[in-house]
């Protein structure tokens, strides 16, 4: 998948720097040991990360969400399948990936699923333990227990039952037709350790269950590479696995830092204190430019992006009360207010282009959407003041609106505090204040312990990313909506909940073929479009930056944005 127009294309290919070799930094001298004997010494890879994604609460289940928690998990753990970097799934822990023409993915007559897995016998624990699909059946019991707060992954709530017929056996019930139910990750069939962990969850009280160290500082898992140290807010030193299925890592030993912020982060690459940024470290555009401008000249690495998704406004729907919660063409005002190009130009670059939905322009479902007429807010304050009038708020004499009772209409415009964000929360609470709004600007600490809480009770909008994922619109479904009782967890954040939305995701889950999958989901964009779910504006990059002489990295698809899917085939000198 690419950046959906001429000009994205000509983004990537130009951002595309592969240049000379820099000098060895003292700091990597000292990782690597003495310069005698050179070609003996381990290699060590140092991965820059930002602080908010260090794994604290888990590498999966109870932690783990987001870009960054992918790239932990693809470096520690597996799951079932994989993408390619051509977006194809691919087996990994599975021996295939299982398909309806096979007869391991089958819909039974009462209109119930199963699908099989057949496992790969070579697959062991960092511990040397044999990999069974008991592994799984306890990884799903507890991903599945509903009195745990686990990070659900979309779909998993669709599966009834899970057992192991053998060893080498895993089946899966699911209560109806399900799309992606052959595209199974770590997020949604997470295997745990049933022979560390199986007596201690039948065992442990729920607490005791969700802070164990397994999780986290004595994680056991299936992946390329095993914790060896952490010290928490610092680094994660892991060390390659010597029986890892797909052969021993090429690079020994990798050490994870984390820093405060991005900026502290691109000075640490511009130095030569870090070796790469991965997809995962969540670097925003004007990092990539600030390293492309440093390291052009001096031939110092490669700096690229990746698409990642869209850039979008999210409105707060929990308050009912609130004069776009009740109203859609409040909402469209708001839509027509955005000058998307303002925000492509000026805080990406113009590397990017505007974006009037969720989903590329090179996805066929796009091609549908236009031709069923895809509804689209650009910028247009005569119209936006004729919406808003409609709704009953009238344009006063200081040019603000306000309604029949006085009311003043005004809006919180909110985002995290990393990266760009600020920038461009201050640029959507200027544009809509210069057309009549009254705003005031919010920023969410990323790295807050409640952030999710945070982010979830905004009193306006919230600036956020949707990703380019082919269940990606259950992230607007009511059953979504993150609560306290889910301790905030659950895609849907803003609270936006529509019947009519989730029925229309409902029959786009359960439909099969791939033709009327594509109609199904045109039909999903084209309602969150017309009620103003949420305002999209530009289409998102994500940057990868490393230094010379180091091979493997490059290109993630959208729908599983990490670098580290392959990072046992990376090499460096």
């Amino acid at each position: 998948m690419t950046i959906p127009s001429r000009r994205g294309l000509l983004f990537l290919v130009s951002l595309l720097l592969t240049v000379g070799c820099a000098p060895t930094s003292t700091s990597v001298q000292q990782e690597q040991g003495p310069k005698a004997g050179a070609s003996l010494a381990p290699k060590t890879l140092r991965i820059a990360l930002d602080l908010s994604h260090e794994p604290k609460e888990g590498f999966m289940i109870f932690g783990g969400g987001g870009v960054g928690g992918t790239e932990h998990s693809l470096m520690f753990h597996a799951g079932l399948t994989i993408y390619d970097a051509d977006g194809e799934l691919q087996p990994r822990l599975a021996r295939k990936v299982p398909t309806i023409e096979d007869g391991d993915w089958r819909v039974l007559a009462d209109g119930t699923m199963e699908v099989t897995w057949k496992l790969r016998s070579d697959a062991r624990w960092h511990d040397g333990a044999r990999l069974t699909a008991d592994d799984f059946a306890l990884g799903m019991q507890i991903l599945l227990d509903p009195e745990l707060p686990a990070r659900r992954a979309r779909g998993a709530n669709l599966v009834t039952r899970t057992f192991a017929p053998d060893p080498e056996t895993l089946v899966m019930v699911w209560k109806q037709p399900y799309m992606l139910a052959n595209a199974v990750g770590i997020e949604q069939a997470p295997a745990v350790a049933y022979h560390l962990m199986a007596d201690f969850y039948g065992q442990a009280d729920k607490p005791t269950l969700i802070n164990s160290p397994y999780w986290a500082r004595d994680f056991v898992g299936l992946g390329p590479y095993r914790l060896a140290s952490w010290e928490l807010g610092s680094h994660i030193e892991a060390l390659a696995v010597d029986h890892y299925l797909f052969g021993r890592p090429k690079i020994d030993r990798l050490i994870l830092r984390y820093f405060g912020s991005p900026n502290t982060l691109v000075a640490n690459l511009l130095s030569g204190d870090v070796d790469i940024a991965p997809l995962g470290s969540s670097l925003d555009a004007s990092h990539l430019v600030t390293v492309k401008q440093a390291w052009d000249p001096a031939d110092v690495g490669t700096a690229t992006a990746m698409p990642r998704g869209v850039r979008d406004i999210y409105l707060q729907f929990r308050d009912p009360s609130a004069p776009w919660a009740r109203d859609v063409r409040v909402r469209r005002a708001f839509a027509h207010m955005t000058d998307r190009e303002v925000f492509v130009e000026a805080l990406q670059f113009g590397l990017t282009t505007p974006a009037h939905t969720n989903i590329t322009r090179e996805d066929p479902a796009y091609r549908l959407l236009e031709q069923r007429g895809l509804p689209t807010y650009p910028y247009d304050m005569v119209l936006a003041e004729r919406l808003l009038a409609d709704a009953g708020w009238i344009r006063g004499a200081d040019r603000g609106f306000q309604n029949s009772a006085g009311q003043r209409l005004g809006i919180e415009v909110a985002g995290t505090n990393r990266g760009d964000a600020p920038k461009e929360i201050e640029a959507l609470a200027g544009q809509w204040a210069g057309a009549g709004l009254q705003t005031t600007a919010a920023q969410v600490n990323a790295g807050a312990a409640n952030y999710e809480e945070l982010r979830a009770n905004v009193k306006g909008t919230f600036l956020f990313n949707w990703t380019i994922r082919p269940d990606a619109a259950e992230a607007m479904t009511t059953a979504q909506v993150a609560t306290e009782a889910t301790r905030w967890r659950g895609s849907n954040f803003s609270g936006y909940s529509n019947p009519a939305y989730d029925r229309l995701y409902d029959q786009y889950t359960v439909t099969l073929e791939l033709g009327k999958r594509q109609e199904a989901l045109a039909e999903v964009m084209r309602l969150g479009a017309e009620d103003v779910s949420t305002i999209p504006i530009y289409y998102l990059t994500s940057p990868l930056i490393f230094r010379k002489g180091i091979r493997g990295p490059g290109m993630a698809p959208p729908v599983q944005l990490a670098s580290a899917w392959n990072i046992h085939t990376w090499e460096m000198d």
